[in-house]
């Protein structure tokens, strides 16, 4: 790849792809994206764990604590997506019947919802487990 081709890249996914950058610390997030490449009949999903130090260095312009808050998606030309909306973009590029469930986004008042959701969850996230639950509170921690 030409210095110039490396330069253009900066801020964007691989070409026709949708980067999923998520934290790679947390449980959650892991067993997400886990759930996400199970879900994904497209093979356009490039999930990236956002702790990665050449990760950061291809998206320079997102600040750390903006990816620690929600997952971000970015597409080839470099439109950024986060929370709930970042999920819809991963339902919009499915084929075939998972990718109609991205309308859904456009029926009042499903995207308020959907986003209502996704912050209540993320904020909590490094309190939960793999599967969602909130994790027992370790004996002696105030």
């Amino acid at each position: 790849m030409s210095a110039h081709e490396q330069a253009s890249s900066f801020g964007k996914a691989s070409e026709g792809k949708l980067a999923i950058l998520y934290d790679g610390s947390c449980d959650l997030c892991r067993a997400s994206v886990d759930g996400i490449n199970h879900f994904d009949n497209s093979g356009l999903i490039e999930p990236l764990d956002l702790h990665e130090q050449d990760v950061r260095a291809k998206f320079p312009d997102l600040k750390l604590e903006n990816l620690l808050e929600e997952l971000h998606a970015v597409d080839d030309q470099g439109h950024v997506y986060r929370g709930a909306r970042a999920i819809n973009e991963i339902l919009r590029r499915q084929r075939g019947l998972k990718g109609y469930l991205a309308y859904l986004w456009y029926i009042p008042p499903y995207a308020w919802l959907a986003d209502r959701q996704y912050k209540r969850i993320a904020a909590s996230r490094y309190a939960r487990d793999a599967q969602g639950k909130l994790k027992a509170p370790v004996a002696g921690a105030h």
